[in-house]
């Protein structure tokens, strides 16, 4: 319901009457407009999009405050003040690692969806991201692979590696980890 200052339309009214007007003041400029239902397209591009940074956010959600890879992190100074933590790494990863737009976004994302499952010891990914509570997310309306709990776990080691981390298991490559380094990587999320 609006909220009207004096007698309707001669000083102030702010907000929405029934569905059909709203009225608005910005910078000391009244107005009134029609009132739109907004849009929530679901529309392929904007279900791929959704679906890589609803991924990477449930992975960076899995670094908890005060354990290592925090520690590490915050002791890297690369993150503004401005910014959380989870917000800095979903920022970074989708920056490093799915950076673009369209084509070229849906495009690097599986170009490191098939760097991870090409791994030498994928099902080591998959089986540790299971355990430390990792989950797979997917939308109906993306038009791209599920994003698999594993490539979570993945993107936080390159991160890690990326952003000089210090100590094992982020000295090696990570195309030669095993089962050990991943392990490693989980104990110091939490």
């Amino acid at each position: 319901m609006a909220k009207v200052t004096g007698p309707l339309m001669s000083m102030d009214a702010r907000g929405k009457i029934g569905d059909a007007l709203v009225f608005i003041g910005w910078k000391g400029v009244k107005d009134v407009r029609m009132w739109l239902k907004p849009g929530n397209p679901k529309s392929a591009k904007q279900g791929n999009i959704r679906l890589i940074l609803g991924g990477l956010g449930r992975a960076c959600g899995k670094v908890i405050a005060a354990a290592p890879y925090d520690v590490k992190l915050q002791a890297g100074g690369t993150i503004p003040s401005s910014q959380s933590k989870q917000s800095y790494l979903v920022k970074y990863l989708k920056d490093a690692y799915v950076a673009g737009t369209g084509a070229t976004m849906t495009g690097n994302y599986a170009s490191i969806l098939a760097e991870l499952t090409g791994h030498a010891v994928y099902t080591a990914w998959v089986d540790t991201a299971d355990g430390a509570g990792f989950i797979d997310f997917d939308l109906v309306y993306a038009t791209i692979d599920p994003f698999e709990k594993a490539l979570g776990l993945y993107l936080l080691a390159k991160a890690a590696i990326a952003l000089n981390f210090t100590g094992s298991p982020y000295t090696k490559t990570l195309s030669t980890w095993t089962g050990t380094q991943i392990d490693k990587l989980v104990a110091h999320l939490s």
